[in-house]
């Protein structure tokens, strides 16, 4: 009795052990399937936000300046609508529609009080607003064991503008009476297309549920003239004037998330 109730349970626990191991491998299966199928052919929708700094050049006008006159980095942001397209495990696209602002900021350094420190700085500056349609295309690189990865990027980025021109200038007060403006600014951009190359290197987080939070420094190399600014300064009893030129170069930070995957016009749960 003894050796045949070995024998039952034996086989019983063999058996439990063997249904156990089949339904985790069908449990393995079906995970590995799911998430091969958030990156096969698949489409995500997000929003991205972002910031940047834009790099003028100086192109005409009187080569010298004067000590206290600036030609400053003009901070700007962009918001985008985007898709993305999910070919495979290493291989993806991004398509968005958004705006992306860029322009002037100039100024000249005066001398001030303490209890008047807003008359240190006198600037004169002008944005513009353009419609952008990032195309890009990226290989992603294996999750780790905390569902990261690195990604790479790159792609045009067409634009299209309407020409505006926009006049800036600074009035100075001084013991209640107004002086002549130490600063004016008057600078145009170029209306219709345009286009810029652009490159990412980026950070990303795959949750759980299917959601992607992504972050990346972007480098904007312009293809074409956005904008010109000139602008005129008197100081020590000199007239000057100079020309600079915003060619859509800059260096900037993306923040996106794509919400949960879709396939064959199905979601995925």
């Amino acid at each position: 009795m003894n050796i045949l109730l070995k024998l039952i349970l034996f086989y019983t626990f063999s058996y439990q052990y063997s249904i156990m191991k089949k339904l985790f491998i069908l449990a393995t299966l079906l995970s590995t399937g799911v998430l091969f199928s958030q990156n096969e052919k698949t489409w995500r929708l997000g929003l991205q936000w972002g910031v940047q700094d834009n790099h003028n050049k100086w192109s005409g006008g009187m080569d010298d300046a004067h000590a206290r006159f600036h030609a400053n980095k003009h901070p700007d942001g962009a918001f985008d609508l985007i898709a993305r397209y999910d070919h495979n495990k290493h291989w993806m696209a991004t398509f968005g529609m958004g705006i992306n602002t860029f322009g002037f900021d100039f100024g000249i350094s005066n001398n001030y009080k303490f209890s008047q420190l807003q008359n240190r700085w006198s600037g004169a500056n002008a944005k513009f607003t353009e419609l952008a349609t990032p195309i890009l295309v990226h290989y992603k690189f294996n999750l780790n064991c905390k569902n990261n990865r690195w990604v790479l990027g790159a792609g045009f980025v067409p634009t299209y503008s309407v020409k505006r021109t926009i006049n800036s200038d600074y009035t100075y007060f001084a013991d209640g009476a107004i002086k002549a403006p130490d600063i004016e600014l008057s600078a145009t951009n170029a209306a219709g297309p345009g286009a810029m190359v652009r490159f990412v290197v980026a950070r990303e987080h795959v949750y759980k549920k299917g959601g992607i939070l992504h972050a990346s420094w972007i480098f904007n190399v312009g293809l074409n003239n956005k904008a010109k600014a000139n602008v005129n300064y008197s100081l020590d009893n000199t007239n000057y004037n100079h020309e600079f030129t915003n060619t859509g170069n800059f260096v900037g930070f993306r923040l996106a998330y794509w919400f949960r995957p879709y396939y064959l016009n199905k979601k995925i749960s």
